[in-house]
């Protein structure tokens, strides 16, 4: 399958949208990414949505930035959709309503795969690649930002997790 055939579902981050550099860079012509207010939304309202969502969309793989990355991986499990996370925000704390991700979380067999650049400002991603590496492949650079300084690695990602585990 190439990657003009693979749909792709992009989760954007707090306070970003589908016109994120990440969602651009991803070179897919089935590529989706609904806008969520996740400021003014509780949990419970996200999750809904974001199941809404996917069982329109059916994509065959999640991709998630900071936040959006935490609800790939929420959605990955519920939906068994293969997943590529970056630079993941594993305990939101913008709410009081978001638990942190745990092993529950991330222990099962539906492949992820964490783009990490360590020169994120905004989270610790040492510690973060630390608590994913037990459960997925985890590839970390040296420096970065949070934003992510090269968003179009997540095309190397995309085109392995299609020829290793999408149909």
């Amino acid at each position: 399958m190439n990657c003009e055939n693979t749909k792709i579902l992009f989760l954007h981050g707090l306070d970003s949208s589908k016109e994120s550099t990440k969602f651009h860079a991803i070179q897919s012509g089935k590529k989706y990414c609904i806008e969520i207010d996740y400021r003014n939304l509780n949990y419970k309202t996200v999750e809904n949505l974001y199941h809404d969502i996917i069982e329109k969309i059916k994509p065959d793989l999640l991709i998630g930035h900071s936040l959006g990355a935490y609800w790939a991986l929420k959605m990955s499990q519920s939906h068994l959709i293969p997943t590529i996370i970056a630079n993941p925000s594993l305990n939101p704390d913008f709410r009081t309503d978001y638990p942190a991700i745990n092993e529950h979380d991330l222990e099962h067999d539906i492949p992820q795969i964490a783009y990490i650049e360590l020169g994120d400002e905004v989270l610790n991603m040492y510690q973060v690649a630390e608590q994913l590496e037990p459960y997925m492949q985890v590839e970390t650079v040296e420096g970065g930002h949070h934003r992510l300084a090269q968003p179009e690695n997540l095309n190397r990602l995309i085109d392995y997790m299609q020829h290793t585990f999408i149909d």
